[in-house]
C-alpha cells in the first residue's frame, strides 16, 4: 500500500468535511464542544463507510474494466477534483443555522459521496487491493477526517473570518494530482 498516496487521499476527502465543520462551528451557538465531537464523529464514520461500499462495488466491476482500471481511476479522481474546485466557488456558510441531527446526517452523506467514488479506485490509487489494506486506508481516512473536522469546527468557532473554500481548493488539487500519478504510474 502506498501510504503517502493514501494519506493524500485522506486529506483531500477530509477537505469537504472540514469545510462544512468550519461552517458548523461558525454557526454553532450552545453546547459547541459536544456538537464538535458529534460532528467530527459523524463525518469520520461516513468517510470510513463510504469507501468500503465503493471498494466493494469496484471489486465487482473490476473484471469488466480490465486494463482500463488506471484510466477509470484517473478519470474519477480528475472529476472529483474538478468538482471540489467548482464547489469551492460556492458560499458554504449560506443556509446553516442551528445544526439538527437530520442536517448533520445529510451533511455527513453529502461530504462522503466523494469517498464512495474513491473507494472504487482505492486498489489502483493507493494499493488497497486486499481487505487488510482497505481497512488501513479507511481507518486513515476516518481518523484524518475526524481530526480535521473537529479542528475545523473549533477553528470556525474561534476564527469567523476563515473562508472554507481554501480547504476545498486544496482537496481538489490533491485529487487531481493523485489521478495524474495513477495515470503516469500505469
Amino acid at each position: 500500500m502506498d501510504v503517502l498516496s493514501a494519506f493524500a487521499a485522506a486529506l483531500s476527502l477530509a477537505a469537504d468535511a472540514m469545510a462544512v465543520s468550519v461552517c458548523c462551528g461558525l454557526k454553532s451557538a450552545a453546547n459547541y464542544k459536544k456538537t464538535a465531537l458529534i460532528t467530527a464523529f459523524m463525518f469520520g464514520s461516513f468517510q470510513m463507510l463510504m469507501p468500503v461500499l465503493g471498494w466493494s462495488i469496484g471489486r465487482v466491476g473490476s473484471g469488466a474494466l480490465g486494463s482500463g482500471q488506471r484510466i477509470a481511476a484517473f478519470l474519477i479522481l480528475l472529476l472529483l477534483g474538478i468538482k471540489m474546485l467548482f464547489d469551492a466557488r460556492k458560499d458554504q456558510t449560506a443556509g446553516i443555522s442551528v445544526i439538527t441531527p437530520k442536517e448533520l446526517f445529510l451533511f455527513s452523506v453529502a461530504t462522503s459521496i466523494d469517498a464512495l467514488a474513491l473507494g472504487a479506485v482505492l486498489p489502483v490509487a493507493v494499493g488497497a487491493d486486499t481487505p487488510l489494506r482497505l481497512a488501513l486506508s479507511v481507518i486513515m481516512i476516518g481518523a484524518v477526517t475526524f481530526i480535521l473536522s473537529f479542528g475545523g469546527f473549533h477553528f470556525g468557532r474561534c476564527f469567523r473570518h476563515f473562508r472554507p473554500a481554501h480547504a476545498e481548493i486544496a482537496g481538489g488539487v490533491i485529487l487531481i494530482a493523485l489521478g495524474i500519478k495513477v495515470l503516469i504510474a500505469g
